[in-house]
């Protein structure tokens, strides 16, 4: 089954004897967002020249795939022991000992080395994931993840930290559907929906191939029905960079009736409102969000957009963009609306690490009072923002540009600096137009 969505494969892997089942509903899903209407697929991710989705197609038997972006998506009946990839991921308990299913297979294909390594890793402080050695498994790194967790903050877990690691390929089993009895069309759904989530954020990752390997086979049939009943379904709202080629404006944009610029509301259950939504709520679901709206202002889109051509061409077209957040006050909100984010006026929170203006990594962090300080009412503000942060360096304080990356050419500068080169949580940047203010949620605690 292949399906193109714009720049991404999927594809999966269905493994044993309940095929029918978990492949019907993922292939419900792909039907779903490849029913789009000739007008939907104009929808181009930033930069790009493919539509956004394609359509599902079967590249082997038992096996479907599909483009998300930049990523091919895959899903397959198979054995996830037998697959060469990157990173491939176990789907435990939280002892991470789990000998039974596709568990079972995973660490005795892998090896007594592997076992020891998750009782000792297990017994150490970690967070919701360990990660092993692969030992006689043919990948670098096995990722060891919870089957009873919330499948799409997993999967976008797994997938974040391949792209740090800068590995290509990943494969994964249908996550929950074993002894966490999770139902096969809503694990269908999260684990396609957290690809989407990292296609947005990443418009030219090192990850290449999504596979997710299902070892049931006696269940296909339930996933097709399922598949058959959303074909003619409208394709959700897709987050990325849509253009109009007359105007260079995004497609998805409201008419905006000859203004330079609105602000525009949307709502839960719109899919656009439900992706915002669930980049706050990996890092700030405690929070209670009261709108989330759109920022439509064509001259500061025009200017990040040339900007962003500029560094793509500079950077040989690596993964120069970067979806982060920022955290404002209600009196800074008109301002940025109108003319960006200004560094005499926006990065009044912060200069350890030079004087430009701050995005985080997470939205916990932009959701500290500091930088996202609470109106009379109790209410908070914080940008959900694509950043230019290219090739990036350590800053320091007291920078006013990057530094140099070149001794001999003084001009030749880094794009951006950040806290952490190796594990970022926040990059800094010192022109204006290397950030454009997609999203304004506002929240309270």
């Amino acid at each position: 089954l292949l399906q193109r969505i714009g720049l991404i494969y999927l594809n999966i892997v269905i493994v044993g004897n309940h095929i029918s089942f978990y492949f019907q509903a993922f292939l419900d899903k792909f039907t779903t967002w490849s029913s789009v209407n000739p007008n939907e697929d104009k929808n181009l991710m930033a930069g790009g020249s493919q539509g956004m989705f394609t359509m599902v197609s079967s590249p082997g038997f038992a096996t479907y795939e599909m483009k998300i972006g930049a990523v091919t998506f895959q899903i397959a009946t198979g054995d996830i022991t037998k697959e060469k990839a990157d990173v491939i991921v176990n789907s435990t308990t939280r002892t991470f000992n789990l000998k039974s299913g596709v568990s079972k297979a995973v660490l005795e294909g892998a090896g007594p080395a592997v076992e020891n390594e998750c009782a000792v890793r297990a017994a150490q402080p970690h967070g919701e994931f360990i990660i092993t050695q692969g030992g006689y498994l043919m990948c670098k790194i096995i990722i060891h993840v919870l089957g009873d967790n919330d499948v799409r903050k997993t999967v976008s877990a797994v997938l974040e930290e391949c792209e740090q690691r800068k590995y290509t390929s990943v494969a994964l089993p249908a996550i929950g559907t074993g002894s966490a009895g999770k139902n096969p069309t809503i694990v269908a759904d999260d684990m396609i929906s957290a690809v989407v989530d990292f296609s947005w954020k990443h418009s030219t990752p090192s990850l290449k191939k999504v596979k997710v390997v299902i070892f049931l086979s006696d269940l296909l049939n339930v996933f097709h029905d399922n598949m058959k009943k959303r074909e003619n379904s409208t394709s959700p709202f897709f987050q990325s960079t849509c253009f109009e080629s007359a105007h260079n404006i995004p497609e998805h944009w409201t008419n905006m009736n000859q203004q330079l610029s609105c602000v525009i509301e949307l709502h839960p259950g719109q899919s656009e409102y439900d992706s915002v939504r669930a980049l706050f709520s990996e890092t700030c679901f405690f929070y209670k969000i009261e709108k989330i709206e759109r920022i439509q202002n064509v001259c500061l889109w025009q200017s990040y957009q040339i900007k962003k051509k500029h560094m793509d061409i500079k950077n040989g077209y690596r993964d120069n963009e970067r979806v982060l957040f920022h955290g404002t006050d209600a009196d800074s909100v008109p301002y940025v609306n109108q003319h960006g984010f200004n560094r005499s006026y926006a990065g009044k929170n912060a200069a350890a690490y030079g004087k430009g203006t701050y995005f985080a990594v997470d939205a916990r962090y932009s959701a500290n009072d500091i930088y996202s300080r609470p109106d009379s009412n109790g209410r908070k503000h914080i940008y959900v923002v694509r950043v230019l942060t290219g090739v990036y360096t350590l800053g320091h304080a007291g920078l006013v540009t990057p530094p140099s990356k070149n001794p001999h050419n003084p001009t030749d500068l880094f794009d951006s600096v950040t806290n952490d080169t190796q594990h970022p949580n926040l990059f800094v940047v010192f022109s204006d137009n290397q950030a454009y203010p997609e999203y304004l949620i506002t929240f309270r605690s």
